[in-house]
């Protein structure tokens, strides 16, 4: 049954009493008529207005067109079969009664679907899928389409393709033919609870593994520092082997890094081993995980696992310069700490030239990307430290200052080179104030520690701090992010400077006492009512001045990878891109290309954006081998940055990992769906039950919908007839 029903956004009545009103006001126009004209023209030319005037309202009274379709829908099963390579797998085991047999899952599932009337199953319509990595809709059944060579199990892709057609079509029942070991995708058994279809699964193969040794993965860190030791864990699974001195090896590319040897028992299945590995070069390291070789091994192709690690040269690295002890060096120190892999060498003066240990070396200055000036120099500095310092910054490093109430201006002003500042006047005379960052600089990321004008309303409610008389002029490059105030009045001092010139950074300071940001920052969040609760303003603050300074045009701005490191042949490989700016924060609209490179082909590709900063897509499918990349960031023309790095394609082993069955997981989807579980050679049940199924018919409702308002043919119908009207009324000589 078909039904067109029309909707207005405004009430009826007022729909109504529009109706009347242009049926009035059309009557009173046409009623009499300068000069006098027939009744018949009369009437023909109201009825022409009051449907120009009808049109031009429909035109904006935001009407829909609902086009309602019911049918009837027979009911249909679906049958889904596994065509993973771990259903064509064969092997003898020997039972806890010595009993000896063969588990052939082929020939289990051949009985399992012929034998049942599967095959050949016409009581209601049926489709036939197969599915391994993904999902295909076959039409009628043929064993022969099946060759049980997929890569992965995904129960959940064909699962949810059903869950969304249960609104077109009537699907009445899901028999499910696997061995349930499920490698890929989410777990399917939630979406078999909402899924309002019984699933009726029929478990192959056996609880009893084949005699077999495996090496199931490789634990390590993704990112590695050079000539730091870093733990890999292999982990190993045994089957139905009893032997001591079994070799586990571990190898850089082809390099052997270490072996160790573990005694396998029969009974215990999960072994690990760790090994020390030290990366001696920056770059890419492939390391290969390998168990030895046992006879009587059901396969060798799952005794290996590779891994891509990405080795660089130190980490983040700080170094913290004091002219003497201060709260706010600790304050400092907890915020670079919190990230992982930062390092801060701190090095405070005391009396006269003297350090406390550890005392600076040069070496600590040429490993450092970032120094911190806090309250340094003093009058008693000696001169070498502010050397190293500018050397350093020669070569591209990165310098923040924090001023203290007895840093030594008249020192420093020698080294204004590396300093967003240029020094005019001092008194020692201490007073508080608070920072006032300007609206003008709402944009800047620095400033950006929460989201819309939230953050900039934190930053200025920050706790008072302490600063002497003191007065600078901010170099032309630099910029005054925040002022200050003292009580009521807004001072034009700057407070928060940052400096970029030819690829070098500093920021300036100019307040101590930032530590009671902390102490006293936590009562603010309340006093803003803000919803980032969790957030510290001035450590956010803090944090992304750091990161300012210390992020890397190709490491930290643009982050390009794929999505693991080890695809197998035919795979889509995947890669997804991060785009930062200058504090890291998410840079959109860039155009992220993708260059992978064997030897001397290459491919490129373009990844999509996904929004704030992310940007993902596939790349295509490659050969099995070693493949290099280049990512690359642009915006507006321009490089942001860029990110190499290597995958693996290999020979697929997921389906070589795990052999045990999983029937218990199998009933419990029956059992949840509404369904049942059968085992494969359960095949008059699985008959009886399909014989038995009755499935009713179902009424499924398409509607569609077609927005009128704003709809341009509703514009020209009501401009035609008012036209029409024109035409017949100067054609009468109407006035």
């Amino acid at each position: 049954m078909n039904k067109v029903v029309l909707n207005f956004g405004f009430s009826g009545w007022l729909i109504l009493i529009f109706v009347l009103v242009s049926l009035f006001i059309t009557y009173f126009y046409y009623r009499k008529t300068n000069p006098t004209i027939e009744r018949k023209n009369r009437i023909l030319l109201g009825v022409i207005r009051f449907f120009g005037l009808l049109f031009l309202f429909i035109f904006f009274s935001e009407p829909i067109l609902n086009f309602i379709q019911n049918r009837i829908e027979k009911p249909k099963v679906v049958f889904l079969i596994d065509n993973s390579a771990s259903m064509k797998v064969k092997w003898d085991v020997t039972d806890y009664r010595n009993i000896s047999r063969t588990v052939d899952k082929f020939a289990q599932t051949k009985r399992a679907i012929t034998a049942s009337g599967i095959s050949s199953y016409s009581k209601y319509p049926a489709e036939y899928w197969k599915f391994d990595e993904s999902y295909n809709m076959l039409g009628d059944f043929q064993l022969d389409s099946f060759r049980f060579d997929g890569f992965e199990t995904n129960l959940l892709a064909p699962l949810r393709k059903i869950y969304n057609l249960r609104r077109e079509e009537n699907i009445g029942a899901i028999f499910v033919v696997t061995d349930g070991i499920i490698n890929s995708g989410e777990n399917p058994a939630y979406l078999a609870e909402q899924i309002g279809i019984p699933i009726y699964t029929i478990g192959v193969g056996d609880t009893i593994p084949p005699k077999d040794v495996v090496v199931t993965g490789i634990v390590t860190n993704e990112l590695g520092f050079v000539d730091k030791p870093q733990p890999v864990k292999v982990n190993i699974k045994s089957f139905g082997f009893d032997l001591d001195g079994v070799n586990v090896q571990l190898f850089e590319g082809k390099d052997l890094v270490s072996e160790q040897k573990i005694n396998l028992k029969r009974g215990i299945e999960d072994y690990s081993v760790v090994f020390d590995y030290t990366p001696k070069a920056e770059g890419f390291a492939k390391l290969v995980a390998k168990v030895q070789i046992l006879s009587n091994e059901f396969s060798s192709e799952n005794n290996s696992q590779t891994q891509i690690v990405k080795i660089v040269k130190s980490k983040k690295k700080y170094v913290l310069i004091s002219g003497y002890p201060v709260p706010d060096i600790s304050y400092i120190k907890s915020i670079i700490l919190q990230e992982k892999g930062s390092e801060v060498l701190t090095f405070i003066q005391k009396q006269g030239a003297e350090f406390y240990d550890p005392k600076p070396t040069r070496k600590d200055f040429e490993d450092a990307q970032v120094f911190i000036l806090l309250g340094f120099p003093i009058n008693s500095s000696p001169n070498q430290i502010l050397d190293w310092v500018k050397e350093e910054w020669n070569k591209g490093k990165s310098v923040l200052f924090v001023s203290q109430l007895s840093t030594d201006y008249r020192k420093l002003k020698p080294y204004e080179e590396f300093l967003p500042f240029n020094f005019a006047s001092n008194n020692a005379k201490e007073y508080s104030f608070v920072a006032d960052f300007r609206q003008t600089q709402s944009g800047n990321p620095i400033l950006n520690i929460a989201s819309g004008d939230v953050g900039l309303k934190l930053l200025n409610q920050l706790p008072p701090i302490f600063r002497t008389e003191l007065f600078v002029r901010p170099k032309p490059e630099s910029e005054v992010l925040a002022t200050i105030k003292v009580g009521n009045s807004e001072l034009k001092e700057p407070f928060l400077l940052t400096y970029e010139f030819q690829n070098r950074k500093s920021a300036a300071i100019l307040g101590y006492g930032i530590y009671r940001w902390r102490l006293l920052g936590q009562s603010l969040r309340e006093l803003m009512n803000s919803p980032d609760k969790e957030i510290d303003p001035g450590s956010a603050l803090i944090m992304n001045i750091l990161n300012w300074l210390s992020a890397n045009e190709e490491f930290a701005r643009v982050r390009i990878k794929p999505n693991k490191t080890n695809f197998h042949q035919f795979e889509q490989v995947s890669f997804t891109g991060q785009v930062y700016d200058q504090t890291q924060s998410p840079v959109d609209n860039a155009l992220v290309k993708v260059r992978v490179v064997k030897d001397n082909t290459q491919v490129e590709s373009v990844l999509p954006q996904i929004g704030s900063g992310l940007y993902s897509g596939n790349v295509g499918t490659f050969d099995i081998g070693e493949y290099n990349y280049i990512g690359e960031a642009y915006r507006d023309g321009k490089l942001i940055g860029s990110a190499r790095g290597k995958f693996i394609v290999e020979k697929s082993n997921l389906e070589m990992l795990e052999f045990r069955s999983r029937f218990s997981f199998l009933q419990y989807i029956s059992n949840v769906s509404g369904g049942k579980f059968f085992f494969w050679n359960e095949t008059d049940k699985i008959k009886t039950e399909l014989d038995n199924l009755f499935l009713q018919n179902k009424v499924i409702t398409q509607k569609k919908e077609l927005y009128l308002w704003n709809y341009l043919p509703l514009l020209i119908l009501s401009i035609l007839f008012f036209s029409i009207e024109w035409l017949l009324r100067r054609k009468k000589g109407l006035l």
